[in-house]
């Protein structure tokens, strides 16, 4: 997750949700294509075929306390994992106290996760051959990083660089539209 912290720009923010709900929008708009930046970078360090060979055409299923089951398509699909990453904005509650907007880019299939999370975390390494064999493979072939793609994409300084460009854009435009709302009560 990448958090964008406004602190003294919160005054123009809240000025524009007050008056102009459009402008407002539009900085909602502007953090998410910052985010988007670093949402691309992910989808780029995605392996574009299954990481192991053995990775099949897996599902899950589970039941509920109700009797109902569902079932999840934990295969690797590059397609359907790069576009299951994605940018999501939230605001404050609210904007004239203070607090984050949050720009969080974030994997959302279950294959993308799998592949993300596995083997990044020593403590609740699997006990069985299996479970070992499966961590041990994928790190070997990419590194032991937690959230795979995604902490390569937020160390990356280029990309990092760009996004944070962005949100200083769409900070400029917000005190430029809230100075202009200003400008004529003063």
């Amino acid at each position: 997750m990448m958090k964008v912290q406004v602190t003294g720009e919160q005054r123009a923010v809240a000025i524009l949700k007050a008056f102009d709900k459009d402008v407002f929008k539009g900085i909602d708009k502007g953090l998410k294509e910052a985010g988007e930046v670093l949402r691309d970078e992910v989808r780029a360090k995605t392996p574009s075929g299954a990481p192991l060979s053995g990775w099949g055409k897996w599902t899950a299923t589970r039941v509920s306390r109700k009797g109902v089951s569902s079932t999840r398509d934990l295969s690797f699909n590059a397609t359907k994992i790069r576009t299951g990453i994605k940018v999501n904005t939230k605001q404050p509650k609210k904007v004239s106290t203070g607090g984050e907007f949050a720009v969080a880019v974030a994997t959302t299939s279950p294959a993308g996760v799998i592949f993300a999370l596995t083997g990044s975390n020593q403590k609740r390494r699997s006990e069985n051959y299996r479970g070992r064999s499966f961590y041990d493979n994928i790190n070997n072939r990419f590194g032991e990083k937690y959230a795979r793609g995604l902490n390569e994409a937020a160390n990356n300084k280029p990309v990092v660089a760009r996004a944070k460009e962005k949100v200083a854009e769409v900070i400029r435009e917000a005190e430029r539209q809230a100075s202009r709302f200003l400008g004529g009560r003063r």
